[in-house]
């Protein structure tokens, strides 16, 4: 890999967990003036069945310290971040290099990263080297800087916290199934939303909110307390939709939200899904956008 003087690169391992999510976080506000990312997403990417952690993730370092990193996840998503001190040195462009090869060599057909549009010197980059833009996503927010009112789901369905270990697996297949109608998406398969979900790092029940119709599950929605309440998935079953299970679901999020002290509460969507006019339906409001750009290998 070619890097400027005094840069090595290596594999990241276990022990460099906490050090690369703080610089994840310091490029985070630096570009977006928040923080989007904690310990417990990374462990949760790593430990999906298929990411080989000797070959799949790669760091940089200037002397002891951890100045940019390179992070390939499932099929097709990539993540490079690089310090902002460590910027305009080649690095973003070794590691580019370093995961189109590794790519190719996981037999990857496509790879992609999202980016802030604000960075339109990435996306220039991104553009010149075959990379195209995808789809756009959206960060969104609820501004309730008083107590929110509640939102009665419709008659016959229950919200409340997700029973486990009883309807973790009809729960996690309810998300795939849901998430599987987007154009374009890779099935992902149940271990691996179980890995983001019920066995991330600090899970507990009142995490995975869920709809229930009897006794089946037909909507749930994945809530995480970091620095903020994020939404970090929401969805409903095709055979349950328009009934106003989704906005129950995010009363239920604003209202908890509220109530550990915040005064919004924040996710995101994407072009796919066709759920942005929902979010902006019930009030929130679009505070930044990005683009997927990916490069078929």
């Amino acid at each position: 890999m070619n890097l400027p003087d005094g840069c090595i690169a290596r594999p990241l391992t276990l022990d460099d967990v906490d050090e690369t999510v703080a610089m994840v976080n310091r490029c985070e506000l630096i570009d977006l003036g928040e923080l989007m990312w904690e310990r417990a997403d990374l462990l949760s990417d790593i430990s999906v069945d298929g990411f080989d952690v000797d070959r799949d993730w790669i760091g940089v370092f200037d002397g002891p310290t951890i100045v940019a990193w390179a992070f390939l996840q499932g099929l097709r998503a990539l993540w490079i971040d690089v310090a902002p001190e460590a910027r305009g040195r080649g690095i973003g462009t070794a590691l580019r290099r370093w995961a189109i090869d590794r790519a190719r060599s996981r037999g990857n057909v496509r790879i992609g990263q999202t980016i802030l549009d604000e960075r339109t010197d990435v996306i220039d980059t991104l553009r010149t080297n075959g990379f195209t833009p995808r789809h756009t996503s959206w960060l969104l927010r609820m501004e309730h800087p008083s107590e929110p009112g509640p939102l009665d789901p419709p008659p016959g369905v229950e919200i409340r916290a997700i029973r486990m270990p009883d309807e973790e697996q009809e729960t996690l297949m309810m998300f795939e199934e849901a998430f599987s109608e987007f154009s374009d998406r890779v099935a992902t398969p149940i271990e691996a939303w179980r890995a983001a979900l019920t066995l991330r790092e600090g899970f507990v029940p009142d995490d995975l909110v869920v709809a229930v119709d009897g006794v089946h599950i037909v909507g749930g929605a994945f809530l995480i307390d970091a620095h903020e309440m994020w939404v970090d998935r929401l969805a409903v079953a095709a055979t349950h939709r328009h009934r106003g299970i989704a906005r129950a679901l995010l009363a239920t999020a604003f209202q908890r939200s509220f109530g550990r002290g915040y005064t919004y509460t924040a996710l995101s969507t994407d072009s796919r899904t066709g759920a942005l006019s929902l979010y902006e339906h019930v009030g929130m409001h679009v505070t930044r956008s990005f683009t997927h750009l990916a490069r078929d290998l």
